[in-house]
């Protein structure tokens, strides 16, 4: 069995990659760039675990596959929906899922309509998606149809939902963020994956991909100081935190570089793939763009 790679300078060696896909190792064509197709599998190769931890739902890991699979030899679970979803790539199955009843939903959705007309509401559930009418299509809900139409009508009390989004056009979309963080106030869990637009992810109470991630690595016996990971968006914070050693994209939020105080280089310069080849070299890699040292420590 090959043994785990050392980190550079000391500490516990690292035994698992959880990376996201939009804006991280995939990129608007919804390809996975060459160079970082190479590091995925040269760290595989050298016996470590690869993970994908995503908000995309299931649904949405159809145009993906073929290359997850075939390009990445990736034949394992892909955490979707911000950690709500343990989905298994191969057989199309789903591991474990963690809901919320719709009426939760709708409790919120009456107190973000009052103080912000306007906005839309759509509800994931692990058979599809519904929307209300005008919910524009600009967002990448296309991918599967979707059941339209006022979700109260639509969707049962009772339906288990994986993530409920807001959105309002007209709002700035960082102060839509931040005041409907305040307005449910913990009652679900709130985040944003998509920084240009005024859309608004709740799901399970105190979820996120941290805590399906830790899930996955404590089934496997894998502590947080032996866990490499990388994301570039708000919904990826906690993950980043959890880990020993998470990145931030240094082209992703600002605000995730900051808090993480770690990055990897941009993804328009491969920067996944510039950290796993340093890992597998036993050396530091180098600063980002944003000043911050990227260092494997």
């Amino acid at each position: 069995m090959t043994p785990p790679l050392e980190v550079p300078g000391g500490g516990a060696p690292i035994k698992l990659i959880a990376s996201d896909l939009d804006g991280t190792v995939l990129g608007h064509d919804l390809r996975i760039r060459p160079r970082t197709v190479e590091a995925i599998g040269a760290a595989q190769e050298r016996g470590l675990h690869v993970v994908f931890v995503t908000g995309r739902p299931m649904r949405w890991l159809d145009p993906l596959r073929e290359q997850l699979r075939e390009q990445l030899a990736h034949q394992g679970v892909v955490i979707c929906s911000n950690g709500a979803v343990v989905y298994d790539l191969t057989a199309d199955v789903v591991v474990e899922s963690s809901l919320f009843p719709a009426r939760d939903a709708f409790a919120v959705m009456e107190e973000v309509a009052a103080h912000h007309p306007g906005t839309l509401f759509a509800a994931e559930t692990l058979e599809g998606v519904y929307t209300d009418h005008g919910w524009a299509r600009t967002d990448r809900m296309e991918i599967g149809a979707p059941r339209v139409g006022p979700l109260r009508e639509r969707v049962p009390a009772g339906t288990g939902l994986v993530k409920f989004l807001a959105k309002l056009d007209t709002a700035d979309p960082q102060e839509y963020f931040r005041a409907l963080t305040d307005l449910v106030a913990g009652r679900l869990s709130v985040t944003h994956s998509v920084a240009a637009a005024p859309l608004v992810e709740m799901g399970q109470k105190g979820l996120t991909k941290a805590r399906t991630l830790e899930q996955y690595a404590a089934e496997r016996g894998i502590r947080p100081h032996e866990v490499m990971a990388f994301g570039d968006m708000p919904n990826d914070l906690e993950m980043l935190t959890w880990a020993g050693h998470g990145y931030a994209m240094a082209s992703g939020h600002p605000a995730v570089a900051r808090a993480v105080g770690r990055t990897a280089p941009p993804f328009e310069e491969d920067g996944v793939a510039q950290v796993i080849e340093a890992l597998l070299h036993g050396d530091r890699p180098g600063a980002s763009r944003t000043g911050h040292s990227a260092t494997a420590g």
